[in-house]
């Protein structure tokens, strides 16, 4: 075991005295991380524009003059439809929300001191902005409405009426407060009653009364409307993410495994032909020892690169659902591309040769495996040629780990593949060493 540590740590050596080598395992791997969790931002895909529904129970003046206040609204795109069938495109995602205009609102509406059935408003959830701005229109809508009741004093009389005689009536309201409340509705009677007037007279004048105050009053109700997602689709994993760096951090870590895997290569097609492997055989060191040596090494350069770029994550807000999964996706990882690194060193008999072939190899590996577009974005015939990455494994051990949120069950299978796609390519890698050393 000694030996097989010293062994290690000469090749760990040797790498370190490799500047370009350490380049691409260390500091290529953080820049790509940060490029793609910049660019990817925080996967929000909403936009200013809203598409809604407008579901109209009271079908009165009031509620179809509400719904066009809606409708000029250039940030607003509405559809009239029942409420089942508005609940069920919200759902799908292909309207934004839904404002449900209830029964009896045009009765009450715009009157701000008579409390009226409430507006419901629902959006998904997960698009609080946009939940915001609309609330905000239904209110500028409903001002408007304010605004018309204040335009029409005759049609507001009768409710300040009903007002007095329900103050009048009333038993829990403090004595010392009914003279003042009585006060206020009946001046406000009669201000409604001078408006009248005044508007009759500029009728007779042929005024322009085009103009009224614009008030922003209404009772809204949220309505629950979350978007259901089919289980693995994209926006199923999207929902999942709590940082832009989860997704980016385990795609770049790759780039540095890859870049450990082919490093390792070259170093053990250098030793074959500067005859440094056939020092060591004369040596009183084992075939196996040496291979075991090399293997330990490159295993180590990728815990650190894996252990690295999380330490990194997590300072930047990258926050792992669950460390010991993240161990097992990152040894499974390591050990996998050990077996790569050994499977490189073999198809081809130069360094110029390997490591022009081990390159290409890791950015076909990348392509197809997750680590130029996430696994989460690739369409649908990418996905499936990346069930032949090991990237694309690797990539998804560590995402399940970090925001996947997979049970042990689930962590299985990338593992699982992990460790398959390793023991064959040590036990090729090493089958043609010893032949063509021996």
């Amino acid at each position: 075991m000694r030996t097989i540590l010293v062994m290690a740590g000469k090749d760990l050596t040797v790498l370190r005295r490799d500047l370009m080598a350490l380049f691409f395992i260390i500091v290529f791997p953080v820049l790509m991380a940060v490029f793609f969790g910049m660019i990817t931002g925080s996967f929000n895909t909403g936009s200013a524009s809203l598409s809604i529904a407008v579901i109209d129970e009271d079908d009165s003046d009031m509620s179809r003059q509400f719904i066009k206040g809606l409708e000029k609204n250039e940030k607003i795109k509405v559809a009239r439809l029942d409420r089942d069938e508005a609940l069920e495109r919200v759902r799908r995602g292909k309207l934004t929300g839904l404002v449900a205009i209830p029964a009896g609102f045009g009765e009450t509406a715009g009157i701000m001191w008579v409390e009226g059935p409430a507006i419901e408003v629902g959006v998904d959830p997960s698009r609080n902005a946009e939940a915001g701005m609309l609330q905000g229109l239904v209110m500028q809508s409903m001002g408007e409405l304010v605004a018309e009741r204040f335009k029409n004093p005759a049609a507001m009389r009768p409710f300040l009426k009903q007002a007095q005689q329900e103050l009048a009536d009333a038993k829990d309201v403090p004595l010392i407060l009914r003279p003042l409340l009585s006060q206020m509705l009946g001046s406000l009677d009669g201000l409604m009653e001078s408006i009248e007037e005044l508007q009759d007279a500029e009728a007779d004048a042929d005024v322009d009364t085009d103009s009224g105050p614009g008030f922003q009053i209404a009772r809204i109700e949220s309505i629950d409307v979350t978007r259901q997602y089919e289980k693995g689709s994209q926006g199923d994993l999207i929902r999942k993410l709590r940082s832009k760096w989860d997704i980016s951090f385990p795609q770049a870590m790759q780039w540095g495994i890859l870049a450990c895997s082919a490093g390792f290569a070259v170093t053990l097609v250098r030793e074959r032909t500067q005859g440094t492997m056939l020092r060591l055989q004369v040596a009183p060191v084992t075939r196996t020892q040496v291979f075991t040596g090399k293997a330990a090494a490159c295993f180590f350069a990728v815990i650190l690169v894996i252990s690295g770029m999380v330490l990194l994550g997590v300072s930047l807000g990258m926050r792992p659902g669950n460390y010991p999964f993240l161990v097992i996706g990152g040894l499974c990882s390591a050990f996998c591309f050990v077996g790569v690194m050994m499977l490189m060193s073999v198809i081809g008999r130069s360094e110029e040769s390997v490591s022009g072939a081990a390159w290409f190899a890791n950015i076909m590996m990348a392509m197809f495996g997750g680590g130029m577009i996430p696994l989460a974005f690739m369409p649908d015939f990418m996905k499936t040629l990346s069930n032949f990455s090991p990237s694309k494994w690797s990539i998804l051990a560590i995402e399940g780990a970090i925001w996947r949120g997979f049970s042990l069950g689930e962590m299985l299978l990338p593992c699982g593949v992990l460790l398959g796609i390793g023991a064959v390519c040590i036990a090729i890698g090493v089958n043609v060493l010893s032949r063509t050393d021996g």
